[in-house]
């Protein structure tokens, strides 16, 4: 009897100690299962918070590659606006070596001159007309054409004068300030015959002229009152350094007319200035061909030099013969612009 309760008490020993490791077995299986289902979630709650795009791992010869590409394409239209300004900016300047192809406003003919014709113009005189005068003819039936000289006056305006008056032609002069001190004789002739006078800048230079609104009106009003010290006359008729296109911006236009001057530039550019020969006489032919069909009066660009002198009666003679009057401008005259 004692014996079987010693062998028990050792059979029920070692069945306790079975039994505790396999409990503890479950509860160690337990906890780490629990612990990895933990590390799991809280790894998918992080994830989920922090679900931004990953950033990858990009090369330096990747970012200069890009930061090329896009300094080329910066550069690629950067060139397009440049071309695009430049072509803007030759179109403009070719209107004004060539004649213009709108419709210009036409003049109204006045049928006679005086010396204060280049005075300030009322709102009324200086009032474009409401159509064109489509047959360009004047009160004598002819064609009417306003031949200008640039940029003098020069020691031989009264050789240009003489060459006027013997095709019966008048002409307007747009003179610089300092050659208006230089050859003062040559202004008194030619308001005496009846030509018109008219101012051309201090200057002649783009730079200094279109500098601003100020230096446009101070050189205009200089040069005015320098032709009427030396004429007599106040003119306000003036022509700018280069015609108007693309210098004149519209502050400019506005500052400028609204201080009484009347601004002129031209449809048919002679181009004495650049052939310097005979050839510019077939050039302004070439042109006046081309505008047959042009509305209103032609105003012809020329220079006061002496290889424009030297072919001027050949210009005046296919004037003359295809039936055109040349007539000066008058400040009731619209006035041809860009």
């Amino acid at each position: 009897m004692g014996n079987l309760k010693s062998s028990w008490s050792k059979g029920t020993l070692i069945a306790v100690i079975v039994v505790t490791f396999l409990f503890a077995g479950i509860f160690v299986s337990n906890y780490f299962n629990a612990k990895a289902a933990s590390g799991e979630s809280n790894n998918h709650q992080k994830n989920k918070v922090t679900n931004l795009p990953v950033k990858q791992n990009v090369s330096p010869e990747t970012i200069v590659r890009n930061t090329n590409g896009l300094k080329l394409e910066k550069e690629k239209m950067q060139k397009q606006q440049e071309d695009a300004l430049h072509q803007k900016n030759e179109q403009e300047r070719e209107i004004s070596k060539v004649p213009n192809k709108r419709t210009p406003v036409t003049a109204a003919q006045p049928t006679t001159k005086d010396n204060t014709s280049s005075q300030p113009p009322s709102k009324k005189s200086n009032a474009a007309p409401t159509k064109p005068n489509i047959t360009q003819l004047s009160e004598s039936g002819k064609k009417i054409v306003y031949l200008t000289f640039d940029d003098g006056p020069a020691p031989f305006s009264n050789q240009i004068i003489k060459q006027l008056e013997k095709y019966q032609f008048k002409a307007t002069f747009f003179m610089i300030d300092g050659n208006l001190k230089r050859y003062p004789e040559s202004v008194k002739l030619m308001v005496k015959s009846g030509e018109t006078v008219g101012l051309h800048s201090v200057s002649h230079s783009q730079k200094k002229f279109y500098k601003s609104k100020k230096t446009v009106l101070n050189e205009l009003n200089q040069n005015r009152n320098t032709l009427m010290k030396v004429s007599g006359v106040n003119s306000f008729i003036m022509r700018t350094p280069y015609g108007s296109a693309p210098n004149m911006t519209n502050e400019y236009k506005k500052a400028v007319k609204e201080n009484g001057y009347i601004m002129w530039d031209w449809n048919i550019d002679s181009k004495d200035w650049y052939y310097k020969d005979k050839r510019y006489v077939n050039s302004v032919i070439d042109q006046i061909k081309q505008m047959k069909h042009h509305n209103g009066p032609l105003v012809i660009l020329l220079h006061e030099r002496k290889e424009t002198l030297a072919h001027l009666p050949e210009l005046l003679d296919y004037l003359k013969k295809h039936g055109y009057e040349g007539r000066p401008i008058e400040k009731t005259t619209a006035p041809i612009q860009f």
